[in-house]
């Protein structure tokens, strides 16, 4: 038996990809430990969605190698889009590999959990015997991947060219994955893709995947990660206004407000039509909450652009937002388009979204006081002044809650009805 730690950077999809590696590997009798319970191999899922996830790919690495395993594995779309002669420690492959490296590539990402098995079974004398204990794994949510690639072609965006084109997990499957995680007490499952509305299977779409699982499990919750607007279509938000199981939370990428930029961008809804589906979301799913990607400082963005951005912001009054300061990707049109933005420049935007996000965000925080929700409660939250005895989890909707418990690990993956405060 080996032991394995799991690190991921970048979205959910990269996590959903080490849980499937991780339940491959414990089927074949390896041990799922923390970080800093000193594994003997290290699974690192890379981020390349900007310059900034690339450079933090290279410094994890480097930081991984630091907890001195005997294997570190690395994966994902940093690898992926890496440049001919660059690697993760240097600028040329001359490195000394130390610990071993193994690298699994786009095309193998699918068979990890076996590739590995492999390497651990070739490399035997690497790996002492270690005794037989009960895996670390969560007990409160899981990532389950439905969906692969992207058919769609955002001039700024090189998750296309790492991951390649839309291909949908099968209904069976997904089915298969959420009973094995059902069986170890999971209480919610995430799922994950990169469009993650196109999966489909044959005449099926999203909407029937969904009433399948809500049929055929009994997961008590079940959440969207990022999803486009342009799959928002009545006939899937519909299903949340009387399914209970469906978490009234979603993720939908609006990028700009921004006619022109938008146009700039290749992206498929407009403004009015995004603001439209925010109406509707709000009006008949109760209490449901809204986040948004939004990127700064595109190239040719003008004041008046950004001035329109901002009053998007105020017209829309989302729950919270991921900012993102434009980042040139190599191999993406917006690499090389014309009008370019100054750092200080996108500083500034940033600082001028965040604090525009951060005010609507908390009159929102306001609507919600005073109501009570079924918290799913999963970990200490270090910031408390002690968190031994506090923990925390979240509602349906994202709230986030904490509470002291006499033993809080008790509380893990346990639902409790609370009253929401600031």
């Amino acid at each position: 038996m080996t032991t394995i730690a799991l690190h991921a950077l970048g979205c959910r999809l990269n996590e959903a990809e080490l849980e499937q590696t991780a339940r491959v590997l414990e089927k074949k009798g390896h041990r799922i430990v923390r970080l800093e319970d000193q594994p003997e191999i290290i699974l690192f899922n890379t981020c390349s969605v900007t310059t900034e996830a690339m450079r933090k790919s290279r410094q994890t690495a480097r930081k991984l190698c630091a907890n001195t395993p005997k294997c570190l594995v690395i994966m994902g779309c940093a690898l992926d889009l890496m440049p001919p002669g660059e690697n993760f420690f240097a600028q040329d492959a001359s490195h000394e590999e130390s610990p071993k490296l193994l690298l699994i590539r786009g095309k193998d990402k699918p068979r990890a959990g076996e590739l590995v098995a492999k390497f651990i079974e070739d490399n035997a004398d690497l790996f002492e015997p270690t005794p037989s204990r009960p895996n670390y794994r969560s007990h409160t949510r899981a990532f389950i991947k439905i969906e692969d690639g992207c058919n769609n072609r955002c001039s700024y965006c090189s998750v296309r060219l790492a991951r390649g084109p839309e291909r949908s997990e099968t209904t069976q499957s997904i089915l298969s994955n959420i009973h094995a995680y059902s069986t170890r007490g999971i209480q919610e499952i995430i799922l994950t893709g990169v469009q993650l509305g196109a999966w489909k299977e044959n005449e099926r779409r999203l909407p029937d995947l969904l009433r399948i699982i809500l049929r055929e499990t009994d997961i008590p919750r079940i959440r969207l990660s990022s999803i486009e607007p342009w799959h928002m279509r009545e006939s899937l938000w519909s299903m949340w206004c009387d399914e209970p199981r469906l978490c009234p939370h979603f993720h939908i990428p609006v990028q700009s407000g921004s006619h022109d930029v938008l146009a700039a961008m290749r992206r498929r809804t407009p403004i009015p039509a995004y603001l439209n589906l925010l109406r509707d979301l709000r009006a008949h799913i109760p209490d449901v909450r809204i986040s948004t990607d939004l990127i700064v400082g595109f190239p040719g963005e003008t004041e008046a652009h950004w001035q329109e951005t901002l009053q998007f912001l105020d017209d829309a009054q989302l729950d919270d937002a991921h900012l993102f300061r434009f980042s040139a990707r190599p191999g993406t049109e917006a690499h090389d388009m014309p009008g370019q933005i100054p750092p200080e420049i996108k500083k500034q935007r940033w600082n001028e979204a965040e604090e525009r996000i951060q005010k609507h965000a908390a009159k929102r925080l306001k609507t919600f006081v005073g109501k009570t929700y079924p918290v799913l409660w999963e970990s200490s939250h270090a910031k408390s002044q002690d968190p031994t005895q506090t923990i925390g989890g979240y509602s349906p909707n994202y709230l986030r809650f904490e509470r002291a418990f006499p033993n809080p690990t008790e509380m893990r993956g346990q639902i409790t009805t609370e009253t929401f405060y600031l």
